[in-house]
């Protein structure tokens, strides 16, 4: 039942839904899911859409094909071209959806593939231990959106079915659930590698050709898939390699539920502020600010001197605008530690400072920060907006360039999130 309302939640709040099938979520009740929806999905609406349109590579070899009713009796199968794409339909768009077609395509194209295009956009790091790492958890929370997605339409699909609508209106089902499930796989990729809006949309956007990509070759290859020689020679020859490959998944994944079970079990502990903040670093990292928050503040209200937790509610405060309330918890980490998060501490205390107009303590908490650490081009972009603001456009302009340069020097993984800093101090540049 937890997996039912896993998958309804889906609904309500696609950003947790995901978040708690990442820690709970069945693979193999999302696969069966993926399975009866598709069978659905291809006598509700797939046939329909078939009845009404060219949709295969047979409607163009057989223009003038005759289907034959009742023994004698036959009539022109007339059918109209797919709207826009006319005859590329078949090469761009599938509508087999049959038995195990669709979750074949999803996990042998569409899953891992996506993932290597989120690791070139999103800058997540070398692809293939990306896929390694997270293609379990990533297709896990894709075969949950794929069935959220699909299953309204298919409802829909059977209730009109017998009502004689147009292949229009299934059409504009198949669609619409094509694009729901798009929706759902931005959120799924923000959660799962914590990616911004704009790299998860570009990701999407494109990932569709590798489920067009799949299609094809599942056509060509498809009646060799089910083969008992092919299974024969998996388990002899790639056998041991498919092993550790999927056993490595399923460890991955099960690090990954064991780590948050085990802080929700010590959080049983009401002196256990610590596993608040790794909870709260967990939502964070998954873009669920809300829950995040409330972790933080919970390990706050068990120890106010935590040094995690009042590192992270000074930036939220900051963010929120509450400038007094930010340098309080900034204050209590630097009393504890000074060099805390490698000295980040100090680029948030000054541009904390700097964003109420108190320069010269703005000034004092940068120039620390930068004299440690000099190649973090965020900390060069807000000391050189500093400085400008003080007139000393000469050094201004110099910790501009040294904020590009730290960028282009930056490891391949943290471009992605360092750009945002080259871009705006190349405009502040004279």
């Amino acid at each position: 039942m937890e997996n039912v309302r896993l998958l309804f939640q889906i609904y309500l709040n696609p950003k947790r839904a995901f978040s708690e099938v990442m820690d709970g979520g069945s693979w193999l009740f999302a696969a069966a899911c993926v399975v009866a929806v598709s069978i659905g999905l291809s006598i509700a609406i797939n046939s329909h859409i078939a009845e009404t349109y060219k949709v295969s590579r047979f409607d163009y070899m057989f223009p003038g094909a005759t289907v034959e009713l009742v023994e004698g009796e036959t009539f022109f199968a007339e059918k109209t071209d797919f709207p826009v794409v006319g005859k590329a339909a078949p090469w761009l768009f599938s509508f087999d959806s049959s038995f195990i077609n669709p979750i074949i395509v999803l996990s042998i194209f569409y899953f891992p593939l996506t993932i290597i295009l989120a690791s070139v956009l999103g800058r997540l790091g070398n692809a293939g231990v990306v896929v390694r790492r997270d293609y379990a958890t990533f297709s896990t929370c894709g075969l949950f959106a794929w069935t959220a997605a699909h299953l309204p339409f298919v409802i829909a699909g059977f209730a009109l079915s017998g009502a004689g609508a147009p292949g229009s209106v299934f059409l504009g089902f198949w669609f619409a659930s094509g694009l729901l499930f798009g929706v759902y796989m931005i959120f799924a990729l923000r959660t799962v590698f914590g990616m911004e809006y704009g790299s998860a949309i570009g990701t999407v956007a494109i990932s569709w050709l590798f489920f067009s990509l799949g299609s094809i070759v599942t056509m060509f290859i498809g009646p060799w898939l089910l083969s008992p020689f092919l299974l024969i020679f998996v388990i002899l020859f790639l056998g041991g390699f498919l092993s550790s490959e999927v056993s490595g998944l399923g460890n991955a994944m099960r690090r990954k539920r064991d780590f948050k079970r085990y802080l929700h079990n010590a959080t049983v502990n009401p002196n256990d502020a610590d596993a608040h903040v790794q909870l709260g670093l967990i939502y964070a990292q998954r873009r669920q600010d809300d829950k995040a928050l409330e972790h933080f503040k919970r390990a706050f209200d068990i120890d106010n001197e935590e040094i995690d937790a009042n590192f992270e509610l000074g930036k939220i405060a900051r963010e929120n605008g509450d400038l007094q309330k930010a340098i309080e918890h900034f204050s209590v980490v630097v009393e504890q530690n000074d060099k805390h998060k490698l000295s980040e501490i100090w680029r948030e205390i000054g541009v904390t400072y700097l964003t109420a107009d108190m320069l010269d303590e703005a000034e004092d908490a940068l120039e620390k920060f930068v004299g440690r650490r000099g190649y973090d081009s965020e900390g060069l972009y807000h000391f050189g907006m500093l400085l400008k603001k003080k007139g000393n456009t000469e050094r201004a302009n110099e910790m501009f360039e040294r904020a590009v340069e730290a960028v282009k020097s930056a490891p391949y993984h943290r471009k992605n999130e360092l750009m945002k800093w080259s871009k705006l101090a190349a405009k502040e540049m004279d």
